[in-house]
């Protein structure tokens, strides 16, 4: 299976930023890429047709790193030795997103960023207990031995995390070792650590279990409204994002008066 070579990475397709709808969230689309986000738009590093084998399972390296490094010095951007390997579990995922959380920051930012598909054991995915602003429900990870994902880990410099952490108050940025998240990235890298983004709140949980992420808001609202009887969760998904954007503290309570929250067991300091 041939991977990305430099000269790929000469072809990028704009960075189309519409509005993102909230009850679309989380974004990702049909499956997640490796692509590497430059200022004048996106490249895939992934083959035409994606892939179907999960990362860990390839047989050579899906990404060449060595074409990343040299994209990256092109560019006059840092290295990946001076990055932060960071595991995106939501809408992160997505360079578009990464691109307007750069556009939105009051002060210039760098804008070369690698996305790089991995296979992570141990970790699933479901959702914070608390609406995000614009009324969606979003995602967070929680430990679960035996389970196998396939995500995104994206490299960002000091300045970049910088950038993504603030915009991230519902949650805290954790470091996970190998030991307690095993992670094989498209490159054929095993990396000592990783961090991610780990809620706050808990996550959404139903009898103790967490509920795994709902790829539709109006799936995860249809959830809890049966779970909870509450009638402002009923309607179409822009509706009820709506409503939640104007009672951000609706499903936080809710969350707490049925018990509908759960540890997500990952380790913290």
């Amino acid at each position: 299976m041939p991977s990305a070579t430099s000269s790929d990475l000469a072809r990028p397709e704009p960075v189309l930023a519409p509005t993102a709808a909230p009850e679309d969230y989380p974004w990702v689309g049909p499956a997640v890429r490796s692509a590497l986000l430059l200022a004048d738009g996106v490249v895939d590093l992934d083959p035409a047709g994606g892939v179907e084998v999960p990362s860990e399972e390839l047989g050579v390296p899906l990404v060449d790193r060595a074409a990343i490094e040299q994209a990256l010095a092109a560019e006059g951007a840092a290295p990946l030795a001076e990055r932060t390997l960071v595991l995106a579990v939501g809408s992160n995922q997505t360079p578009r997103t990464i691109a307007r959380k750069y556009a939105r920051a009051r002060r210039s930012v760098p804008v070369t960023t690698p996305f790089v598909r991995c296979t992570v054991r141990d970790l699933a995915v479901g959702h914070v207990p608390r609406v995000a602003a614009p009324g969606y429900v979003p995602a967070a990870p929680y430990r679960a031995e035996g389970e196998r994902m396939e995500l995104v880990a994206t490299w960002f410099d000091q300045e970049q995390l910088a950038v993504v952490d603030a915009t991230e108050p519902n949650y805290h940025r954790l470091r996970l070792d190998a030991a307690d998240c095993p992670v094989v990235l498209a490159t054929g890298q095993e990396p000592d650590h990783v961090d991610v983004y780990a809620s706050r709140w808990g996550v959404l949980a139903r009898d103790g279990v967490p509920i795994p992420l709902r790829h539709r808001q109006q799936e995860l609202f249809d959830e809890l409204q049966g779970l909870t009887g509450e009638t402002r969760l009923i309607g179409d998904a822009a509706e009820v994002c709506g409503r939640l954007a104007e009672q951000p503290d609706l499903v936080h309570d809710l969350a707490l008066e049925h018990g509908l929250v759960a540890a997500d067991r990952l380790p913290r300091p």
